[in-house]
């Protein structure tokens, strides 16, 4: 562990109790060293994001043809929990970390993701399975979708990442993000079964696990 604290902990110390370090400590057993660390200067509300580098076919025992690219996981947005709704039970944790399969190591991965995993404390709410967040604008220049969907890992290493870890009564979920169009979302949120089909729609077209800016829309 001694080796993985110098690149992998940063400013936590390997022993430390803190929400903080335990969550390195998860992702070093679980994920081993990552290839980069994108650290958040901002003082107020760090959220700092880890790259592992990954091929999801040899790890994840797919059938397809080789998927390189890198697993980017936030660390931080759980120091604060989410605002669920007043007026109803939450079944999801309010105390959620991002996911993220892309296939480079584009800032511009790194600052969208941030901003997402930011963004529910800036707007007082929260994130759970088959939300959406659809912009003005793509947030990416490479990609013309402008909408974020929120599902749980399919790969469950990072699913039950930091499952072992509470805070404040909620265990630390994850969820992946993805990147839609915006008739994938028109089909998503404007039927009851809408966000099935779409989920069919990613099996039915052999959907990769890592995030490909230049894919045509499935719907």
């Amino acid at each position: 562990m001694a080796e993985k604290s110098d690149i992998l902990f940063g400013l936590a110390e390997a022993n430390d109790d803190t929400l903080a370090a335990t969550r390195l400590r998860a992702m070093a057993d679980q994920l081993g060293e990552p290839d980069h660390i994108d650290l958040d200067e901002d003082r107020a509300f760090r959220v700092h994001i880890y790259a592992f580098g990954r091929n999801f076919v040899e790890e994840c025992d797919v059938d397809a043809e080789d998927q390189e690219g890198y697993v980017l996981v936030t660390s931080g947005m759980s120091d604060r929990l989410m605002t669920g709704p007043d007026s109803e039970e939450v079944d999801e944790s309010l105390a959620t970390e991002l996911v993220w399969y892309v296939p480079t190591l584009d800032p511009a991965y790194f600052s969208t993701l941030r901003w997402l995993a930011k963004l529910p404390e800036t707007d007082r709410t929260w994130f759970g399975q088959g939300h959406t967040v659809p912009l003005p604008a793509p947030p990416l220049e490479a990609c013309p979708f402008q909408t974020f969907l929120f599902l749980p890992p399919i790969i469950r290493t990072d699913r039950e990442l930091f499952g072992h870890i509470e805070h404040r009564g909620h265990v630390i979920s994850t969820l992946c993000v993805h990147l839609i169009a915006d008739s994938e979302y028109a089909l998503a949120k404007n039927s009851e079964d809408g966000l099935g089909e779409f989920l069919d729609l990613l099996d039915d077209n052999d959907h990769p696990h890592v995030f490909n800016p230049a894919r045509r829309p499935y719907v």
